[in-house]
C-alpha cells in the first residue's frame, strides 16, 4: 500500500463548485483505478468565502473571526478521503498571510490521514504557490518527500516574480526542494527551464473516458451550427476576440450560435460587447455549468472553440474531444501539443479576423471530422487508462528514491 497526501492549491467549495474539479475528478479516478493507493485531500479553507480575509472588507472580515473553525473529514472512497481544517487567509503583504497557521492546519489533517491509513510515503502539491510552499514546510517537519504539478497559466505568475519577471526565492524553494516537478505539457515544461526549475518530467492532465464521451443518442438542437465554448469569463480567455469572429460570420450571412458556459467578473462586459455589436441573437449565456450540463453541452454542439491568450493545458480541449467533437484553440502554448489534424485547428490568438477564417472552415468542412477517430485519438494521449499508469510509476520511484536516500 501507498498513502499519498495531496495538498491542493485551489479545491471546489460551496462558493466556487467547480474551480479545483479537475483535480477532485483526478484523484477519484485514480482510486478506482488502484485501490492499492490511499490518497488524503487536505482542505483548509482555499475558496471558501468564510475563511478568505479581504483588507477592504473589514466589517466583513471582523464577522468572519466568529466563524467556528471545526476539523471534519468527508469519506469519498475507500481509499479517498477529504481531510478539513480551515485556516484564515489573507494577503502576504500582512503577516505573512497567515502561512504559519495554514501549515498548520495542514499539519494537523496530515496526521489525521495517518491515523486513518497509517504512515504517509508521499506529499503532491498541486501548484507551486501556495501548496508548494505548504507541502515545503510539512515535508521539512515530517521527513516525508514531496513531488509538484504545476498547471497555473501563465506561468510564472505575476504575484510570484520580481520586476524582472523572476520567481522570488520564497516562491522557487518548492520547486528546489521538490523531488519531481510535473509540468502538464511541454509548453509549461519549458516555461518552467527558464526559471532554471530542475527535476522536470512531463505528464499531461486527463480526463475519465467513461463519463465524458459521446452521446449514445444524439439529440441535438436544430439544423443551425452550434459552436460551444467554456471557461471562466475572466481576462486572457479570448471571449472579446471570440465575440469579434463571431460577429464577421454573421454578417457574411452564415447562421450560427455560440453557446457559451461559464461565469465571472468580465460576465457583464460580454454580454454588453455583444450587445452592442448586434449579435445577442445568436450568443447563448449558460452561466456556471455542473458537470452533467457540461456533458451535454459538449455532446450537442457540433464543435468546441475557445480561443484562449494563454494555456498552459487546457482541460477543456480534452474533455470535448473525448466526447468525440472536433476543436479550435489559439497557439498559446498547452493547444499545440493537443490539436492535430485529425482532432482540429489551430489559430493565432489576438485575431478575430484569422479566427472567423477558421469557423468558416470548420462549419463548411465539419464532415471530414470523424467522431470515432477523435475519440481514440483521445483515448491513446489523454485518457486515464493512458495518464494514471504515469503518475503510479513516479510515485513509485520517488518513494523507492526516498527508502534508498541514507
Amino acid at each position: 500500500m501507498m498513502n499519498v497526501f495531496v495538498i491542493p492549491s485551489w479545491y471546489p467549495s460551496q462558493d466556487y463548485p467547480v474551480t479545483g474539479i479537475m483535480i477532485v475528478e483526478q484523484y477519484e479516478a485514480l482510486c478506482k483505478a488502484n485501490t492499492a493507493i490511499n490518497i488524503g485531500i487536505s482542505v483548509w479553507g482555499q475558496m471558501d468565502s468564510r475563511f478568505l480575509l479581504y483588507a477592504s472588507d473589514h466589517f466583513k472580515n471582523l464577522l468572519k473571526l466568529t466563524v467556528a473553525k471545526q476539523s471534519f473529514t468527508i469519506p469519498k472512497a475507500p481509499n479517498l478521503k477529504e481531510y478539513h481544517t480551515p485556516a484564515f487567509t489573507w494577503s502576504r503583504k500582512i503577516f505573512d498571510g497567515n502561512f504559519k497557521s495554514i501549515v498548520k492546519a495542514n499539519l494537523k489533517n496530515f496526521k489525521a490521514f495517518e491515523r486513518d491509513f497509517g504512515p504517509v510515503q508521499l506529499i503532491h502539491a498541486q501548484v507551486g504557490h501556495p501548496a508548494g510552499n505548504i507541502a515545503l514546510e510539512v515535508s521539512k517537519q515530517t521527513n516525508i518527500p514531496f513531488c509538484l504539478t504545476e498547471r497555473m497559466g501563465p506561468f510564472p505568475s505575476p504575484y510570484t516574480t520580481n520586476k524582472y519577471g523572476v520567481l522570488t526565492e520564497f516562491h522557487k524553494s518548492p520547486y528546489l526542494a521538490s523531488v519531481k516537478n510535473i509540468a502538464v505539457s511541454p509548453f509549461q515544461k519549458r516555461m518552467m527551464e527558464q526559471q532554471w526549475i530542475p527535476n522536470i518530467v512531463t505528464i499531461p492532465n486527463f480526463v475519465d473516458e467513461d463519463y465524458f464521451q459521446p452521446a449514445h443518442r444524439l439529440t441535438k438542437r436544430g439544423s443551425t451550427f452550434t459552436f460551444f465554448a467554456f471557461t471562466r469569463l475572466v481576462e486572457g480567455k479570448g471571449i472579446e476576440d471570440l465575440l469579434l469572429g463571431t460577429k464577421i460570420i454573421l454578417d457574411t450571412g452564415v447562421d450560427i450560435i455560440l453557446r457559451i458556459g461559464g461565469t465571472g467578473p468580465k460576465a457583464k462586459e460580454y454580454i454588453q460587447l455583444a450587445e452592442n455589436l448586434r449579435i445577442s441573437k445568436s450568443i447563448e449565456w449558460l452561466g456556471e455549468l455542473c458537470r452533467e450540463e457540461a456533458l451535454q453541452e459538449y455532446q450537442k454542439c457540433d464543435a468546441f472553440v475557445l480561443t484562449s491568450h494563454y494555456e498552459s493545458f487546457g482541460i477543456v480541449y480534452i474533455e470535448a474531444l473525448a466526447c468525440g467533437k472536433p476543436i479550435i484553440a489559439t497557439k498559446c502554448g498547452g493547444p499545440e501539443t493537443i490539436v492535430n489534424d485529425l482532432n482540429g485547428l489551430l489559430v493565432e490568438k489576438n485575431n478575430p479576423l484569422a479566427l472567423a477564417e477558421v469557423l468558416q472552415y470548420m462549419i463548411e468542412n465539419i464532415s471530414k471530422y470523424n467522431s470515432a477517430l477523435i475519440r481514440q485519438d483521445f483515448l491513446n494521449r489523454f485518457s486515464k487508462k493512458v495518464v494514471i499508469p504515469q503518475l503510479i510509476n513516479l510515485y513509485q520511484e520517488v518513494t523507492t528514491q526516498h527508502k534508498s536516500t541514507p
